[in-house]
């Protein structure tokens, strides 16, 4: 699996779109806009591309609806060879049709080159319906969506690999974006230690947690911090 993120617009836009909402100059860095989430916010704009991304890894990015538009490789029988499952199923419903009448008709060498044909159909299909199968993605969303998603495709309850993707897409976010990237926590971090998950995984009790809740901490001022926050030794 492959990630890649670009950066389509800039903290001057940020500002601007600020300025629009009273008389005056912005001065807000992203950082403060990303801490607060405020609506400009959303004027960041990213291309985010998996490549060879499992098909089922791709539907839990594609289920993120606010705030992204998805571009998933279709698959569709009249597109790029691709073939329906259904297609596939009456494919081998004739050749065992054939299979048969050969068979009843004694032609042995004949049935054995058709037995060897529909096994290979058959091999072929965990590679083209499988949940693994790998496809193309494409996401264009905005910043507070990015956010939104860490929130749920971090977390220890998602598959292992939707949470190996989102940390691939939150280290190239860093690349172009690295305010952004300082936002993009699990939900237990973000809600300061709180999991609504019906079966936790408690992480929120673990030092790990612990690490990552005052990396997350450290961004915000004594101000913004809880009056009772203490940071972990």
């Amino acid at each position: 699996m492959e990630v890649t993120v670009r950066k389509y617009t800039d903290e001057a836009l940020m500002r601007r779109a600020c300025e629009m909402t009273f008389n005056g100059k912005s001065h807000q860095s992203l950082l403060s806009i990303y801490k607060s989430e405020h609506s400009p916010a959303r004027t960041q704009l990213f291309w985010i591309e998996f490549v060879d991304v499992p098909l089922f890894v791709a539907t839990h990015f594609i289920r993120h609806h606010v705030g992204v538009v998805p571009f998933e490789l279709s698959r569709r029988d009249d597109r790029s060879n691709d073939v329906t499952f259904d297609v596939a199923i009456k494919s081998v419903n004739d050749q065992l049709t054939d299979l048969l009448d050969h068979i009843l008709k004694g032609e042995k060498d004949i049935a054995q080159c058709l037995i060897a044909v529909i096994q290979n159909e058959l091999e072929s299909w965990t590679e083209k319906y499988d949940r693994m199968v790998p496809v193309k993605l494409g996401l264009c969303i905005n910043a507070q969506s990015l956010i939104d998603m860490s929130k749920l495709r971090l977390c220890n309850m998602a598959h292992v690999l939707t949470i190996k993707a989102m940390r691939e897409v939150k280290a190239e976010v860093a690349k172009v974006d690295e305010s952004l990237a300082k936002m993009m926590v699990r939900k237990c971090v973000y809600r300061g230690g709180i999991c609504g998950e019906p079966h936790p995984c408690k992480f929120n009790r673990t030092p790990a947690f612990r690490k990552e809740f005052a990396e997350y901490m450290s961004v915000f001022s004594n101000e913004q911090r809880p009056y009772n926050y203490e940071h972990p030794d």
